[in-house]
């Protein structure tokens, strides 16, 4: 499979995903993309508490839908990928995907962005997410310092 025809499925996979955490509570389909997560799959959410301390909350697919679900329940909230870069070397794939998201809830508004950074495999039937690891920025964690994102973004 060319580099090119692998972006474009890993644009593909993303939009699927952004557009599933992006649906009302209540309404987000995840069998409609569990065939996208390879069956040990892992996400690992993490950032800094209440109190500044460093987390890692690492979950299956089945966990991150439960958690989600929760987190998510009675809010509005959109990711869209603002940028994503891909490197792929035989049956592995290594992409970065930036978003930017907005959090609704109680008169409250937040606006941000994070990274997600996602391992692939390919085990000869396509493309199949092995973890995704993501943080936002925050106070001192900037994409832009990162060099994650062009100082004019």
């Amino acid at each position: 499979m060319s580099e090119t025809k692998s972006h474009g499925e890993f644009q593909a996979m993303t939009r699927r995903l952004y557009e599933l955490v992006s649906a009302p509570s209540g309404k987000r389909n995840w069998e409609s993309v569990r065939e996208l997560y390879h069956p040990r799959a892992t996400l690992v959410r993490t950032g800094v508490d209440d109190e500044g301390q460093a987390f890692v909350l690492a979950m299956t697919f089945d966990e991150y839908a439960r958690n989600v679900t929760e987190l998510l329940d009675g809010v509005e909230f959109s990711e869209t990928e603002v940028w994503q870069e891909a490197t792929v070397f035989g049956n592995v794939a290594r992409l970065v995907s930036v978003y930017d998201y907005t959090y609704k809830s109680s008169g409250m508004t937040r606006h941000g962005r994070g990274a997600n950074f996602f391992n692939l495999v390919n085990e000869g039937h396509g493309w199949k997410i092995m973890n995704i690891v993501w943080d936002n920025e925050r106070e001192g964690l900037s994409l832009n310092a990162s060099g994650l994102l062009d100082p004019n973004q």
